[in-house]
């Protein structure tokens, strides 16, 4: 298995790819949310209004060095934070992807020693 890739295009630009040069790291098996409208009656009756159920994808990468790596990471955090969406392929060797948005309105590449950075991140999937 190959570690993951992003593939964005910016606006007015070519398309962009982002390869992870670690593996994704503190990966949840399964994120959902539900919004639903609940209201219980003075009976005691529960009805429940299903408008959506969110598939979110959440990781850290623990390893992105200075230079290059670092920059792609930047560019690609500059695109997403505009709510433009990207996709995500899990297996950068495979051509299943998943199109997602970046459901974060801030993010920080923090510092973890001298020349490396970590991420943390939270991908809504888009609904088609």
């Amino acid at each position: 298995m190959c570690y993951p890739k992003i593939v964005y295009t910016p606006a007015g630009g070519t398309e962009q790819t982002l390869s992870f040069t670690s593996a994704p790291r503190q990966q949840p098996g399964y994120s959902k949310s539900a919004v639903r409208h609940d209201n219980i009656s003075t009976a005691g009756v529960r009805e429940s209004v299903l408008e959506r159920i969110d598939a979110f994808l959440e990781f850290s990468v623990d390893y992105i060095q200075a230079g290059t790596d670092l920059e792609n990471w930047s560019n690609f955090l500059d695109f997403a934070l505009t709510g433009a969406p990207f996709a995500y392929y899990p297996d950068a060797s495979q051509t299943g992807f998943i199109n997602c948005l970046l459901e974060d309105t801030s993010d920080t590449v923090a510092y973890v020693s001298p020349g490396v950075y970590s991420v943390k991140v939270k991908f809504r999937q888009q609904v088609q």
